[in-house]
């Protein structure tokens, strides 16, 4: 009787190893069902959706320069100069209530300037140059640029991932 108690339990033992192996076949097809759904779609851009694309600006390029050369003929024709308008040209208002001039005080007399002592140099104070914070990025390696995500948010992101994996590991323990 001992004998059948022994087999018993290595039975169970086995069904139990077999639910867990299960559990993470099914994981398993899950995640490669999700590649091949990824390949299939980048399959359909590179195949369909990127030539489409790239024909319509092939043809707005030649919308433009037929638009371009028409242009120039026409200007040809009528002897007219072409206006060539670069990014940084910008457009300026004329204005509409001119200030009118005001009357202005007299330059008043200043007093004779005085000249110091070497022993006055001396003791007079010296001017410190004070820094005024500027719009320039920094560069060298000086800290975090302000781009991405930032020291906040990788940070976030690492204790994220660590609780991920705290979290799997004991759930992979408990089965």
């Amino acid at each position: 009787m001992e004998d059948l108690e022994l087999y018993a339990d290595e039975e169970e033992e086995a069904a139990e190893e077999e639910g867990a192996n299960r559990t993470f076949i099914i994981l398993v097809g899950t995640l490669g069902g999700l590649f091949v759904l990824g390949v299939c779609a980048i399959a359909v851009w590179a195949l369909w959706l990127g030539p489409q694309r790239k024909a319509g600006i092939e043809a707005q390029n030649q919308i433009t320069l037929a638009t371009n050369t028409a242009v120039a003929a026409v200007a040809a024709e009528t002897g007219a100069e072409t206006a060539t308008i670069s990014p940084t040209d910008t457009a300026t208002v004329a204005p509409t209530d001119t200030p009118r001039p005001t009357s202005t005080q007299p330059p008043t007399a200043m007093a004779a300037p005085t000249t110091a002592t070497p022993g006055e140099v001396a003791e007079a104070p010296t001017p410190t140059a004070t820094r005024r914070p500027t719009a320039t990025p920094r560069s060298g390696g000086e800290g975090v640029p302000n781009t991405g995500i930032g020291a906040l948010g990788a940070s976030a992101l690492a204790v994220g991932l660590i609780f991920l994996l705290i979290v799997v590991r004991r759930m992979r323990r408990a089965m």
